[in-house]
């Protein structure tokens, strides 16, 4: 009985979620962890994160305009344990987030600065440190909530033998949420502001969900991409979100 009713639940899903639009599974906005100012959103070209600001004096102008190079700045992970749902967890468990965080920062600076410095064409290079002429990027990893491995491996497990049962995945997903800030590196001037929130994407079969963090893995890598694309095109150029449902069962 209990299977009969996962198999119905399991179709339901399928077909709510094929006729539903795909922004309907993208993630809420995480709440302000307190890495950026209090600033007025306002419109740019980086439509892949939810929310964003821009000095006026930069508006509607080429990164390439001011900067000549690029330096990401280790991520910083501390606004993440002053929230609400850290402080829930037992002291083992804080213990194993704190690394898990470490982990994933340290990949998410790799990621971003590979994008950066393997972008086609006539990117900016990546510099050593602040300085004239230097874009700094500044990023805090304010959430992240690992997948829910046991919940997912089920799942999956249904994918193979009925078409959209893997969408079940979506009720054991993670999340991750960062917040960034650029600054001039000559002046230290804080010229941007961003924060972004991702749920694990949702796919048909879900072989990836079987690990912990393997959806925050890719969420990072889409960020550094998206980043590298917007730095270094034009001020015309838009850089879309993407979608939160993937046909890789990986």
């Amino acid at each position: 009985m209990r299977s009969y009713l996962l198999l119905t639940a399991a179709l339901a899903g399928a077909f709510a979620l094929g006729t539903t639009s795909c922004q309907l599974l993208d993630a809420s906005q995480a709440a302000d962890s307190g890495f950026n100012p209090s600033t007025a959103p306002t419109r740019t070209r980086a439509e892949f994160v939810q929310q964003a600001w821009v000095d006026k004096a930069y508006r509607g102008k080429s990164v390439k305009d001011h900067f000549s190079s690029v330096y990401v700045a280790p991520i910083r992970t501390k606004h993440m344990a002053a929230q609400s749902w850290w402080q829930q967890q037992t002291g083992t468990r804080k213990a194993e987030l704190a690394s898990d965080t470490q982990s994933l920062a340290n990949r998410m600076r790799k990621q971003f600065q590979q994008s950066i410095a393997n972008y086609p064409g006539d990117n900016l290079p990546l510099a050593s440190g602040p300085g004239q002429g230097v874009l700094v990027v500044e990023l805090a990893l304010v959430e992240l909530v690992p997948s829910n491995a046991y919940w997912n491996a089920g799942a999956t497990a249904a994918g193979f033998v009925i078409p959209g049962a893997g969408l079940l995945s979506a009720a054991g997903a993670g999340s991750i949420a960062i917040e960034g800030r650029l600054r001039d590196g000559g002046t230290n001037k804080m010229i941007a502001t961003f924060k972004d929130r991702r749920k694990d994407k949702v796919a048909p079969v879900n072989i990836g969900s079987y690990t912990w963090y393997h959806g925050a893995e890719g969420n990072i890598t889409d960020w550094a991409a998206e980043f590298a694309e917007l730095i270094n095109t034009p001020p015309d150029h838009v850089v879309k979100r993407p979608s939160p449902v993937t046909l890789l069962p990986w």
